[in-house]
């Protein structure tokens, strides 16, 4: 295979040394190459566009992270599915609340405990509403924070409950004469 090719550089050794480059038109070529720029439009536009987008993009994740960190409040802030159980469930509490209120009767032993449990039920409701704040979305915190309501209108009700057992009683020793 060297042979080959020792043969072949032989035979044309004449015809290299007769071969003369156009040096000019080679340097007016590397001159125009050198002077001619290299501004692209669609290059620019390209890179454009695409820095915006990324722009916009982290923006939009920015101001939505911040929006939930500002504006949560409640679970509606989360969703409008959330938003429609919060507020079916709001309505519940503040009827038996109303409904707790408007019978009249004495506290008993239990109403302080029942009491004490509403609170710690806020607090819990609260801590979650502080996690999402913190930590974004957790679907455990949204199921604790709507389980406090359903754990608010089972307390209520049984609060009614002594209530109106109260008043039987009651009712019961003043037809009692001795």
């Amino acid at each position: 295979m060297q042979n080959k090719w020792e043969n072949y550089f032989k035979d044309n050794e004449e015809a290299a040394d007769v071969f003369k480059a156009d040096e000019e038109r080679m340097w007016r070529n590397i001159n125009s190459e050198l002077n001619s720029s290299k501004f692209s439009l669609k290059k620019v536009l390209v890179a454009v566009v695409a820095a915006a987008s990324i722009i916009i993009a982290i923006s939009m994740i920015v101001r939505h992270e911040m929006m939930m960190q500002m504006q949560l409040e409640s679970l509606a802030a989360i969703n409008e599915e959330l938003a429609e159980k919060e507020h079916d469930y709001i309505n519940q509490v503040s009827l038996k609340w109303n409904e707790y209120k408007a019978l009249s009767s004495s506290e008993n032993d239990v109403t302080p405990l029942l009491m004490e449990e509403l609170q710690l039920l806020d607090t819990i409701y609260q801590k979650g509403l502080s996690d999402i704040k913190d930590h974004g979305y957790n679907e455990r915190a949204v199921v604790i924070m709507l389980n406090t309501y359903e754990k608010r209108l089972r307390i209520i009700e049984r609060l009614i409950n002594e209530k109106r057992k109260q008043e039987r009683d009651e009712n019961k020793s003043n037809h009692i004469h001795i």
